[in-house]
């Protein structure tokens, strides 16, 4: 019934911890997630702003040269624009159109340059009057010769639908492309997006009199460009990289500690539409694991501090658990116990009470009868002594109250004295016991009555259990900063399953023989004890052969 509780209290330990870890682990997943949204918010954000930038610096240097060319004298206007574009290295081409005499600068017959050449021909739908200058005032994108088809439909399509919202009073849908509302340009100038080769060129004129000429400025993208690299940021976080990449996805400039790889698609791109459109400001995450270092970070201090949580509660039901286990034990072993001191205590009481008071009724008249019954009772209380001693060092070494006096003490006279004194009773038991010493004498400051209860016990032991054997050898050696007795018998000697519990209080070897024979199971434990308590050891081999040593360790120094 007791397991079932402890099986019952598990499912309940177990169930719930279980239910909340999952529960743990995925909002520390969902939390990543998060803040790697974060991070990628972070940099669009950070490339939106960027793109602003650009767009405000392309604006202005647009605002300053149509201020520049609205100023120009309408007396020398084409020398004035020549030296405009000497002076001013925005400035890659300049003209001069009319609309009833067409381009009057520069004109193919008074001898062109091969730069301007292709400048005429970039604009010729523009210079020879298909192209209305009206139409540039709209900001439409101009498509030219080599132009890809469906960009033109794509931008035609928008233009549309912008001016179709634009006339319900809609809000201009197009707010990425090439199309703004706000930018805005009056009759008389505006600034044109022209593409061709899938080349970006900007054309920028004014008609400052509605019935004079048309003229302008073509800008050097170049120059622009470098005017635009200065807005981008300096110092990036680690892993992120910003490049400012063209209409065939070319990167003109870039910036940060880590480099995309060629032909890379942009991780987050921020449009440049419409002052020049079909580029924009692209974001590379480069190294992931940099970048996203933060959260994983986090994911796994929250994944060991859940761990920790997890090992508490399981490591606090287990240690739980075995205690439960180990006092159930202990009862179980307190019980036995109980049962076989009593017995033990019980048996010589009886022997001494029946032949005392045979001896009392003067019932015994053979003096040899009498003498026999006197010497078992002797022995009897000799062994009632013992137990009782046991009993109580047992008491004291539980309490940490036990006394102990300290004398320099002889070993090999003390292991002759032991045999001397207990040899009679080890050979009435069928068996032979022997001394090997060392030449020489060899002292320690221990205490005499400990390490005689210790002795007492192992030769109690193997006269109990190695009653089979023909000897009991008690071995001194010393080694080092320590002197070993070795208590060897001829036995059937200990499982080796029960080699770490032999010395643990209450325990007894589960078998036939001991089961024969009386015992509370505490006379290794305590002779450990005892000797633990002083430094010493007690420890258990098995004897080759054939049988056990018990090896009593004392310090010598």
């Amino acid at each position: 019934m007791k397991k079932r509780l402890i099986v019952f209290y598990w499912i309940l330990l177990l169930v719930p911890t279980l239910v909340v870890a999952v529960f743990l682990f995925q909002l520390v997943s969902h939390e990543q997630e998060r803040m790697n949204q974060t991070i990628r918010f972070s940099a669009q954000e950070r490339a939106r702003a960027i793109a602003d930038t650009l767009q405000l610096t392309v604006e202005t240097v647009e605002d300053e040269l149509t201020q520049t060319l609205l100023r120009m004298p309408s007396e020398g206007l084409k020398e004035a624009l020549i030296d405009l574009e000497v002076s001013n290295p925005l400035i890659r081409n300049v003209f001069v159109w009319a609309k009833k005499t067409g381009l009057t600068y520069p004109k193919p017959a008074d001898g062109i340059t091969g730069e301007e050449r292709g400048f005429t021909a970039r604009f010729l739908s523009l210079f020879s009057g298909r192209i209305p200058w009206a139409a540039s005032s709209n900001n439409l994108p101009v498509l030219e010769k080599g132009r890809d088809l469906s960009e033109s439909i794509r931008d035609v399509k928008s233009e549309r639908q912008r001016l179709m919202s634009l006339a319900k009073g809609k809000r201009d849908p197009v707010a990425a492309g090439v199309f703004s509302p706000e930018y805005r340009t009056k009759p008389d100038h505006g600034w044109m997006p022209w593409f061709m080769d899938n080349s970006l060129y900007i054309l920028g004129w004014v008609r400052p009199d509605p019935i004079g000429p048309t003229y302008g400025v073509e800008l050097e993208l170049m120059t622009l460009l470098s005017r635009l690299v200065v807005d981008f940021p300096i110092n990036t976080p680690r892993g992120i990289a910003y490049a400012l990449i063209d209409g065939e996805g070319q990167i003109l400039h870039q910036t940060g500690t880590s480099f995309p790889k060629p032909n890379a698609r942009p991780d987050i791109t921020a449009a440049l539409a419409p002052v020049l459109p079909h580029w924009s400001v692209a974001v590379y995450i480069v190294d992931e694991q940099a970048v996203f270092e933060s959260g994983r970070g986090f994911v796994i201090l929250s994944g060991f501090l859940i761990a920790i949580f997890l090992i508490a509660i399981i490591s606090g039901g287990g240690l739980l658990t075995w205690q439960a286990h180990r006092n159930m034990v202990e009862a179980r072993q307190k019980t036995s116990f109980v049962s076989n001191v009593s017995h033990e205590l019980k048996t010589p009481l009886t022997s001494i009470r029946m032949y005392a008071e045979l001896l009392g009724e003067d019932r015994v008249r053979d003096e040899d009868k009498a003498r026999k019954y006197l010497q078992v009772i002797v022995d009897e209380s000799v062994r009632l002594t013992r137990l009782v001693d046991n009993v109580l060092d047992f008491g004291r070494l539980e309490q940490g109250s036990k006394k102990y006096h300290l004398d320099d003490l002889e070993l090999s006279s003390f292991i002759r004295e032991i045999i001397e004194n207990h040899g009679p009773r080890v050979q009435k038991a069928g068996l032979g016991i022997n001394a090997r010493n060392p030449g020489q004498e060899v002292h320690i400051l221990f205490d005499r009555d400990v390490l005689e209860q210790v002795m007492l016990n192992l030769v109690d032991n193997a006269v109990k259990y190695a009653s089979t054997g023909s000897e009991i050898d008690i071995l001194l050696k010393t080694e080092g900063n320590h002197v070993d007795i070795w208590v060897c018998d001829r036995g059937p000697g200990i499982p080796k399953k029960h080699w770490k519990n032999i010395f643990e209080k209450f325990y007894r070897v589960d078998d036939s023989l001991t089961a024969q024979q009386p015992g509370s199971g505490l006379g290794l434990s305590i002779a450990r004890g005892l000797l633990r308590e002083l430094n010493g050891d007690l420890r258990y081999e098995e004897r080759e052969g054939g049988g056990s040593c018990f090896i009593v360790r004392i310090p010598t120094t």
